[in-house]
């Protein structure tokens, strides 16, 4: 079944987070998705595996009205979504250390989180979503081939690539 079609099955999202500013964009995502519905469960929500279901059952309706108490069988759903990978590749008229020192003056105005310093990676969160970005750089002859690599779910890449292409571009114009 394609992501496109709409179908009868309930899903249980188990989102973990690392900070608030996480939690804070799955809550957005899930309180405006507007297809199907999606609510929040109320009450006490437990994942439970390894134990006879109709015991525990039983058990919850010796302590709780029956009405109140509601089972549901899961399955891990293994999700049929690739990420984008992209690139955006401009050879500028500049040292090297001209346009790493311009590259992080874009990464922080897009609020770039350093992954690895080693290795230039980043993640930049967008309205468009998340991605992870890393770029090389090679100096031959006074000019800087810079190489960004951009991968996340669509539709952040082509926004940042646009983003990146439209800065490099504007910045290797006011090198000539």
């Amino acid at each position: 079944m394609s992501g496109d079609e709409a179908d009868d099955e309930t899903y249980l999202f188990v989102v973990s987070y690392d900070d608030d500013a996480e939690r804070k964009r799955a809550e957005y995502l899930f309180n405006n998705w507007s297809e199907g519905t999606v609510e929040r469960p109320e009450g006490l929500v437990r994942i439970v595996s390894g134990t006879d279901h109709d015991e525990l059952y039983e058990q919850l309706i010796t302590k709780v009205p029956e009405e109140q108490v509601a089972s549901y069988a899961i399955e891990s759903v293994e999700p049929d979504v690739e990420p984008e990978r992209v690139r955006v590749e401009r050879t500028i008229h500049a040292p090297r250390q001209a346009v790493e020192s311009f590259l992080d003056y874009v990464f922080s105005k897009r609020k770039a989180v350093l992954q690895s310093a080693d290795r230039n990676e980043y993640d930049v969160y967008t309205k468009k979503g998340r991605a992870e970005v890393r770029y090389s750089l090679d100096e031959t002859d006074g000019a800087t081939t810079v190489r960004v690599r951009i991968e996340g779910y669509p539709p952040a890449p082509a926004f940042l690539a646009d983003f990146f292409g439209d800065e490099l571009d504007e910045f290797s114009a006011s090198q000539r």
